[in-house]
């Protein structure tokens, strides 16, 4: 439960600092509200993916088994052929779980924390606080491809800011409030500023000295002895009024655009936190996807990755196919966190490398043949031989007085 909380808490977090504190505050406050919308439906669109392959992650049934199943089972008795569980593959055979107490499926497997078995279980994640398995597995994945695409974005998009927010971070003075420099506008004046306080004193080029101004929340202008040279440092004068006086002095005047809005320590402090867990997120998932969606693209589970008894029974030859086999028949429902609309296993047998599938995916079978028969076929059912009780044969007189000596 409280690895659960932290991952919500932190994609919500992830969301507010982006669209509150970066696109609502940030982006106007360094002129750059054109990119504000694009920014803000490319970024939503796929967290709120990530959000709802989360939920469907978390509630989603993983595969438990089901009670046709269990009917199946009950009904079969000991005529269903029973393997002990073995870490290997076992197909087309139902091994019996001594914690359930009861014959499961191929690839089914006891999850310890849940305490049951899951059909096609590939681990318990406890940042869904759920088992991956045959019923949830297609959102686990989409969950962990549309976080990851969130976090990248997220940094893509406002790298310049966190960079340039990082550096205003480290030249606060006396707890002062700032306003990022980019935002800000400079006109040039012949005169010096004569009046007010020297809020700042220091050589720097005359590029430093606006990005330095508008960072600074009460400074007004600049002003400095002689013509501006590109590149060469100068003495700057920062002053917290305005007014021009004199000659042989340069001054620049500071003004913001209209739409521009201060920025506060603690919005700053609130977006560096935002990058940071962005990057954290990023660096998380990258490797948990490089682990997971190569072994979808096999058809195998991260248990069955350990097996080595033979090569991969499930297998169904090429990437495509099997993807197929976790998130269904390939259709528009693939990037969507929603159930398989054309599944193509029931999760009790699953589609081997060396048969014939039907339409539906799975092994063919004769039309309108119901799944328990492919079933007994899957795990070769025992047939039962009806053992029929034949009449004695009348073989002449000593029989008959055999029979009526011993009565009916």
């Amino acid at each position: 439960q409280a690895t659960m909380s932290v991952s919500i808490s932190v994609f919500l977090y992830e969301g507010f600092a982006y669209n509150i504190i970066f696109l609502g505050r940030i982006l106007p406050a360094v002129g750059k509200q054109a990119l504000i919308v694009p920014f803000a439906i490319l970024f939503n669109l796929v967290w709120g993916m990530a959000l709802w392959s989360y939920a469907r992650a978390h509630l989603a049934d993983p595969g438990y088994v089901p009670d046709q199943w269990r009917d199946f089972v009950r009904n079969i008795g000991d005529s269903l052929p029973i393997a002990p569980a073995r870490p290997e593959w076992q197909p087309g055979k139902a091994t019996y779980c001594k914690k359930c107490d009861i014959p499961r499926p191929e690839r089914a497997h006891h999850c310890l924390l849940c305490e049951v078995c899951v059909l096609r279980m590939d681990h318990h994640c406890p940042w869904i606080n759920n088992c991956v398995g045959f019923r949830n597995h297609k959102f686990f994945l989409l969950l962990g491809i549309y976080a990851c695409l969130a976090s990248f974005i997220a940094l893509a998009t406002s790298l310049p800011e966190l960079v340039h927010c990082a550096g205003a971070l480290t030249r606060i003075e006396d707890g002062l409030v700032f306003e990022t420099g980019t935002g800000a506008n400079f006109k040039a004046y012949e005169g010096f500023i004569s009046s007010g306080e020297n809020i700042l004193e220091q050589s720097m080029t005359l590029e430093e000295a606006k990005e330095r101004c508008g960072e600074l929340p009460t400074c007004k202008g600049f002003t400095f002895q002689g013509k501006p040279k590109d590149g060469r440092k100068v003495h700057m004068y920062f002053k917290d009024k305005w007014d021009i006086w004199g000659t042989n002095w340069t001054s620049y005047r500071r003004s913001m655009p209209e739409a521009s809005t201060g920025l506060e320590v603690t919005d700053i402090l609130v977006f560096m936190i935002f990058g940071i867990l962005a990057l954290f997120i990023a660096v998380l998932l990258t490797p948990m996807l490089a682990t997971h969606v190569p072994l979808a693209t096999q058809n195998l589970t991260t248990i069955e990755d350990n097996y080595e008894n033979m090569p991969n029974p499930f297998d169904q030859g090429s990437t495509a196919a099997n993807l197929a086999q976790v998130f269904g028949a390939y259709g528009l429902d693939w990037p969507l966190p929603v159930y398989a609309w054309k599944p193509l296993s029931d999760g009790v047998s699953f589609a081997r490398s060396d048969e014939r599938l039907g339409p539906d995916g799975l092994p063919e079978r004769p039309e309108g043949e119901e799944a328990e028969m492919l079933w007994r076929s899957r795990y070769r059912v025992r047939t039962q031989v009806a053992i029929v009780q034949e009449e004695p044969v009348d073989n002449g007189p000593l029989t008959s007085l055999a029979r009526w000596w011993h009565g009916p």
